[in-house]
Formats: structure tokens, C-alpha cells, sequence
């Protein structure tokens, strides 16, 4: 099993790369700005549907937090690695996680796609189909954000030994088999990003002048949809490393607050490309709508098939 993450951001012109790095710490600095003017903004409200819709704009721009910390994972967000990482570090702690735990799972993903570590859609021979059909929609409807943050949490405690038992159920789980991944250092700064999370989230309910179920319903709205929408671009594709992936389409300013994150089949191909030009890069009549994807994502997990003409692509 490889046990290393590659380093990306690999540009051949540094002066395009030294503009992309400044406007990634702008773009950091404003989704910060409009989490804190959104959740205001939702506690102040008080007409329900104008709650509704800054609720939707909070997960919009949510989405963004975690696509610019998909960035700093390839090494794309800024050409200096010490940037790079601050910037993955800060949107971690508004996303809710310790950046080296989401950074080293999300390696693990691009080694594992369409693996059966990452086939929640199917009921493999040997797997309960009760238990498979129960953990993908606890999955898809939150569990793969509470799992990212529960996991350093947990692990805080653990020592470094225990990954070869955390890592027993690999074969049918990609979380499971994301600790193979991790070496001693990894884990040594997770529990440093862990302890910054948890100070960070204290202080934010202890002195932010919102109210903590403003808070709990922002967030358990965003933790639904960032779950949700995480599988849809791999979910009943080719059985391919690469290829088993969808680029989606969105319209252009959600998709300039997503950072161009629907073009995920572009991404699997060239992920070394920064967020700025992925949809150049990304041949539009090859996609399918997002919202469609999204519907499709809630059918029940079914057995393996046997013939897998079913999984071919089809764009409209």
C-alpha cells in the first residue's frame, strides 16, 4: 500500500502561480468575512424565508472553505508550502476539522477511487445489506462531515500504534483504509490541529455574538449538504482510478463559490491544475447537471452488478 501523498502545485509560469497564490489569500479572507456577516445575518433575521436563503448562501460559501482547503491538499493554493498550509490550516477550523486528518483521507481517495474501499453505492458478497444501506445514508446525509471531525478528536487520544487496528474493515471502507496512510508525523500534527480546533470553537460560542443555535442550524444545514454532495461525482461511474468521476455544471456564480469544485473529473485527470483553471480546462458538453447527480444520490445501495455497461457515462 503506498504510504506517501504527492506534493503538487507544479506551474510552469511562477509569476501566474505567485497571482493565484495572492488571490487564494483573498479568497480566504473574504469566505471568512462571509461567514461571519451570514451567521449575523441569520441570527438578525427575522422572516423566516430570508433565514432559509441566508442559510443556503452560508453552504454555498461553506463549500468554497472546503474547496480552497482541496487546494492546500495539492499543494495549489500558494506557491510557498508554509502559505499553502496556513491557508488549509485557517479554512480548516471554520470547516470543523484538523486540515492533516482531511488532508491525508483525501490523498487516500485518489489512490482509492472506485475501489471497493469507495463503492458505498453497492452491497459487495460477504457485506450486510442492512448495515451497507444504513452507513451510506448515515454517510450522505452527515456522517462524512461528523467522521472528519470526530476522527482527530478521537484520534487525539490514540496512540500512533493503533492505525493497524483502526485500519482492519480497509477492504469495503475508505475511512477505514485512510490510516495505512498516515505516518508518525501526520498524526503528531493532527493532535497539534486538534487542540487549535477545539480553542477555536470555543472561543467562537464563548465571545461571537450570535446565538449557538444560529450556529447548530448554519452548520447542520452545511453538514448536510457538503455530505451530500461529496459522492455524487463518483457515484455509478467506470470502475476507474481516473476516469470514474463526472464534471457537473453549475450556474457560473455558484460555481465560482464552489472554486470551480464541480469540475471533478478534471481534477482526477490534471490535479495538479489550480482552481483558476479547471473550467477552461473542462469540455462543458461532457457533463451532466449537478442537481440531477444530487437526486440520484439518494437510491439505496445495490448488489455488485454483474455486468458493468451499466456504469458508462452518459452527458446531457
Amino acid at each position: 500500500m503506498q504510504n506517501e501523498y504527492p506534493v503538487e502545485g507544479r506551474f510552469s509560469n511562477p509569476k501566474l502561480s505567485a497571482l493565484y497564490g495572492r488571490q487564494n489569500v483573498f479568497v480566504l479572507v473574504g469566505q471568512i468575512c462571509a461567514w461571519a456577516l451570514l451567521l449575523l445575518a441569520v441570527d438578525a433575521a427575522s422572516w423566516w424565508p430570508a433565514k432559509v436563503a441566508l442559510v443556503l448562501i452560508f453552504c454555498t460559501v461553506m463549500q468554497g472553505v472546503f474547496s480552497l482547503m482541496h487546494e492546500c491538499f495539492h499543494s495549489n493554493a500558494h506557491p510557498n508550502p508554509k502559505v499553502n498550509y496556513a491557508i488549509g490550516f485557517t479554512a480548516s477550523l471554520f470547516f470543523g476539522t484538523a486540515f492533516t486528518s482531511h488532508l491525508v483521507n483525501h490523498w487516500g481517495h485518489h489512490i482509492r477511487n472506485r475501489t471497493p474501499a469507495e463503492q458505498g453505492e453497492f452491497i459487495h458478497e460477504g457485506e450486510s445489506a442492512a448495515g451497507k444501506i444504513a452507513l451510506y445514508y448515515f454517510a450522505v446525509c452527515g456522517g462524512l462531515w461528523l467522521s472528519s471531525l470526530l476522527m482527530p478528536l478521537i484520534c487525539f487520544f490514540l496512540p500512533y500504534r493503533t492505525v493497524e487496528w483502526l485500519s482492519k474493515q480497509a477492504r469495503y471502507n475508505t475511512y477505514s483504509a485512510a490510516f495505512r496512510q498516515f505516518k508518525a508525523r501526520d498524526w503528531s500534527r493532527m493532535r497539534l490541529e486538534t487542540v487549535a480546533l477545539v480553542l477555536f470553537w470555543i472561543s467562537v460560542i464563548r465571545f461571537m455574538p450570535v446565538q449557538t443555535t444560529t450556529l447548530v442550524v448554519c452548520y447542520a444545514a452545511f453538514v448536510f449538504s457538503w455530505s451530500s454532495l461529496q459522492w455524487i461525482y463518483h457515484l455509478h461511474t467506470p470502475l476507474h482510478l481516473t476516469e470514474g468521476a463526472y464534471n457537473l455544471r453549475l450556474p457560473a456564480p455558484m460555481r465560482w463559490l464552489f472554486l470551480n469544485f464541480n469540475c471533478n473529473l478534471t481534477h482526477h485527470r490534471q490535479s495538479h491544475l489550480p482552481w483558476q483553471e479547471l473550467y477552461k480546462a473542462t469540455d462543458v458538453r461532457e457533463t451532466q447537471p449537478l442537481w440531477y447527480r444530487w437526486l440520484l444520490l439518494f437510491r439505496w445501495p445495490i448488489p455488485f452488478p454483474k455486468d458493468l455497461s451499466i456504469l458508462e457515462k452518459r452527458y446531457f
